[in-house]
């Protein structure tokens, strides 16, 4: 498994760490991430069972067996083709600095979205594990990780102002949500702040956790700054846009094989205020919190119980497989 090559980077090792591979610790950071992993499918699992057996188990069934193979199939694909347009942008990011082989950082983006169910999705960034073996540095990957939820949460919250034309309620929340990302965004590039954690670091050479944490998060906000430059902000930007906007169209295919009428701007806006209400709510995955609001906004929309949850079941099967 050959290292890739630094570009633009003289500071960076580039030498092979095969022995390092080999040892124990290696082993047990493997270890460490089974178990979040296996709690949080048993999570999943449980909640989900609780779901239908709460609900109309038969009604659930039936309204799941509508889809047929042919709409499984397309809800599928439109989530395939997310998971690839933000692999897209991520090779993007990669490429910016390193060489790294196109199969080997699509398995190690794929790897992340199996820790999906971790609070606020942190899990995702196991993928910096695995891409340091490539002497591809922490603060690196973990920037460009960074970065990448923040396009997310800008392109959902674009997606959910679809459903603020249709529930006054939710309007607070849309709203509120913008106005932190347009504050934000400025935050994040600015250089003041780079150099405002650059004093504090040099502030604290004696009290080795805050020396540390301080140059760590200059080092993030410095990799972050390059991947939220103008000339890379848009097309990040249009490419988890396309990417979760696929995932709401899925939404709006499970509801039309269930009979339900729905518009379609009203259940890509549903679909994304649900996933970013979980995703803020920092329970694993969102678990509970998504689903809760994607149900009742549908039996709001007139779907009967059985029915909501029968097609929460099937939006969030399809998207956390």
């Amino acid at each position: 498994m050959a290292a890739p090559t630094p570009k633009n980077s003289d500071s960076l090792a580039t030498k092979p760490r095969a022995a390092e591979l080999q040892t124990g610790e290696n082993v047990a950071g493997h270890s460490r991430l089974i178990k979040p992993l296996c709690l949080s499918v048993a999570a999943a699992i449980l909640l989900y069972g609780g779901f239908v057996v709460f609900s109309d188990p038969e009604g659930v069934l039936d309204a799941m067996a509508l889809l047929g193979w042919t709409g499984w199939a397309i809800i599928l694909g439109l989530s395939l083709f997310n998971y690839v347009a933000r692999f897209l942008r991520w090779r993007i990011y990669m490429q910016l600095r390193y060489s790294l082989p196109n199969w080997h950082n699509f398995v190690y983006y794929l790897s992340g979205f199996a820790f999906t169910t971790t609070p606020g999705k942190a899990g995702e960034a196991v993928r910096s594990y695995f891409l340091n073996r490539h002497n591809i540095p922490y603060a690196y990957s973990v920037a460009a990780f960074f970065a990448e939820r923040f396009l997310d949460v800008a392109a959902m919250g674009i997606l959910a102002l679809l459903v603020a034309f249709a529930y006054e309620d939710s309007h607070w929340m849309v709203v509120g949500l913008m106005s932190a990302l347009i504050v934000a965004l400025p935050v994040m590039r600015s250089k003041w702040v780079l150099l405002v954690l650059l004093r504090w670091q040099n502030k604290y050479p004696q009290e080795a956790k805050l020396h540390k944490l301080f140059a760590q998060l200059a080092s993030m906000l410095d990799s972050a700054r390059l991947f939220l430059a103008n000339r890379l902000l848009m097309p990040s930007f249009i490419l988890g846009l396309l990417a979760w906007a696929a995932e709401g169209v899925a939404f709006y295919i499970i509801l039309v094989y269930l009979g339900l009428d729905v518009p379609l701007y009203i259940a890509v806006g549903i679909y994304s205020l649900s996933a970013l209400a979980g995703a803020l709510s920092f329970l694993p995955g969102g678990l509970g919190g998504t689903e809760a609001i994607m149900g009742l906004m549908l039996i709001w929309q007139g779907a009967d119980s059985p029915t909501a949850v029968a097609a929460t079941l099937i939006c969030r099967i399809a998207t956390l497989w």
